[in-house]
This record gives structure tokens, sequence and C-alpha cells, in this order.
């Protein structure tokens, strides 16, 4: 379900519009949904986003404490890896976004719902398939930039939060940029690429 507080966040931003929505329970499966709460016509304005609200990677370059040191991770491990420090550090720190980012997948021991929080059993059940390489390929990523990240850009939030912490934050980072991730475009928002989460 999505908080309450992510309507009044969005709403108080210079160019969004809340339109005839509600916020629900899904219909079809876990979480929540949008639902309309009167008739619209073809064209009407449902729901707009600005772009001060999207979490993009030039969000991330330009953060004062992080830009500096993102920039270095996205040279050599790209955009990806420099947005997920960006989602992760504001997953550690109490944040304008937090609204939003109470929204973003977290792990639960019941249903692990991404690969990246499987266990080793989980991901053993995918031997001798591509799907299996695909996952330890991104899982050691995920490790990877988790210790670039602490060594460097997020040191000081190890220091405050943990070691633990600051990995399981670069994990849900991840997590939340493979499954809302989405290119940024001069005319607006479109499905594709990996530069940007709401």
């Amino acid at each position: 379900m999505l908080p309450p507080g992510l309507f009044r966040w969005l709403a108080a931003m210079p160019g969004a519009h809340v339109g005839p929505v509600r916020v629900g329970p899904s219909e079809c499966g876990m979480g929540g949904g949008l639902y309309l709460t009167e008739r619209v016509s073809d064209g009407d304005l449902l729901f707009a986003v600005p772009h001060s609200a999207v979490m993009s990677v030039e969000a991330a370059f330009a953060d004062p404490r992080l830009g500096t040191g993102l920039a270095a991770l996205s040279e050599s491990d790209g955009d990806r890896a420099a947005l997920a420090g960006f989602v992760a550090s504001k997953l550690l720190a109490s944040d304008a976004r937090s609204p939003y980012l109470a929204t973003l997948p977290a792990r639960s021991a019941v249903d692990p719902q991404h690969m990246l929080w499987w266990g080793r059993d989980e991901v053993s059940l995918l031997e001798g398939t591509g799907a299996h390489r695909e996952c330890l390929r991104l899982r050691e990523e995920v490790d990877e930039v988790a210790v670039t990240l602490s060594g460097d850009t997020l040191q000081s939030d190890v220091g405050r939060c943990g070691q633990q912490a600051v990995d399981e934050a670069v994990r849900a980072a991840y997590v939340s940029i493979l499954s809302r991730a989405f290119t940024i475009d001069e005319g607006g928002a479109g499905v594709g690429g990996g530069a940007a989460a709401l």
C-alpha cells in the first residue's frame, strides 16, 4: 500500500499534478494501486511527476555530498551503480523523498521477491540456466559496488549506520532500480534504460 504522505509530498512540488485518483489495495497481486475516483475523458491528465522529484543520475551527480564520488563511480562502473549509490544514501537517511522511498521494495523474510534477496539455496535452483549466470553476475556486481561505495562515497553512512545497513541499502537500491527505472527525454518519461527512478 502506498503511504498517504506520498500524494501530499508530490502535490507540494512545483509542476506536480495529482488528478482524480486514489490509492487502494491492488486487485492484481500484492501492494497497492491507483484507481480513478471519477469518470475521465481521453487525454485527461491523471498524474504528473515533476523532474525535480526524479531520482536520476543527473540528480546524483548534482548532490553536494555525493556528486563527485558518484560521478567517478559512474565512470568506472556505469550509471546504474551511481544511481544505486544515490538511492542507497537516501534510504539510509531521512530525506525530502522519504514518502516516495517508503514505497520501494523492502526485504521480506517470508517472501524475498527479488533474486538479489534470495539465499544460496534459492539461487542454486537456477543452476544450468542462463538465468543462473545472470543472477550470479548481477549479485557480484551489487557486492562489488557496495564495497566501492562503502570505502568512498558512503563511508560516512557506514560509520553512522553500520556496514550491514549500507550493504542492504545498496541491494535494495538495485532492486528498486531494476524494477522501476526508466529513461527521461526532453519530451517526458518513457520506459527503457535505467537512467532514473522516481
